[in-house]
């Protein structure tokens, strides 16, 4: 087998793992009111930095329709709460193409400084939280539960709620992608 081929079967094998791994994080979040608190984002956010914004949009997006399939079924609703994950990962691999040298794995780890490596993954939060809002409410209006306050009013907590939750998943992130670099089990975007 081809080195090519190696990579190819490495990355398609550690997507499967990244898919799993969501499913298993958002088993354990925590629902209050409106707000959902997990830290399902780190398989997309992985992806999105080691492979690209395809295999992020990959990793969200079949990690959360294994969630959606499991606990809710297939609904109406399915494909538009599938999608702010799907996108969380697609922003972030976004984020490693138009800002590259910002944010290489070298420059995050030699320069100890990952500002824009953090700013990508907190405007990335903010639309994740807007997409969800947007679900929240087709979903509301569809199933006959609309409230102005839990749909709307707790808009501005589940922004910070998710940016405190990001900032706190990205941060993991970093020392997993260093162990990832090391072991050569990925062959990493720089």
């Amino acid at each position: 087998m081809s080195k090519t081929q190696t990579f190819n079967v490495k990355r398609l094998v550690t997507n499967a793992v990244l898919i799993a791994l969501f499913f298993v994080l958002s088993m354990f979040s925590v629902t209050i009111g409106g707000i959902k608190i997990t830290f399902a984002s780190l398989p997309g956010i992985l992806a999105g930095m080691l492979f690209g914004p395809i295999d992020g949009f990959i990793v969200g997006f079949l990690g959360a329709f294994l969630e959606q399939m499991l606990k809710f079924g297939f609904t109406p609703t399915t494909l538009l709460w599938m999608l702010p994950p799907a996108m969380r990962g697609l922003c972030v691999g976004l984020g490693t193409v138009l800002f590259k040298k910002q944010m290489s794995l070298d420059h995050i780890f030699s320069a100890h400084r990952p500002y824009v490596y953090y700013l990508v993954n907190w405007v990335t939060a903010v639309l994740v939280s807007l997409g969800n809002t947007g679900a929240y409410y087709v979903d509301s209006i569809l199933y006959d539960y609309y409230s102005y306050a839990l749909i709307f009013g707790v808009l501005g907590t589940r922004i910070l709620s998710g940016l405190l939750t990001t900032t706190i998943v990205a941060t993991v992130v970093l020392p997993v992608l260093a162990a990832l670099r090391r072991t050569n089990l990925v062959r990493a975007r720089t």
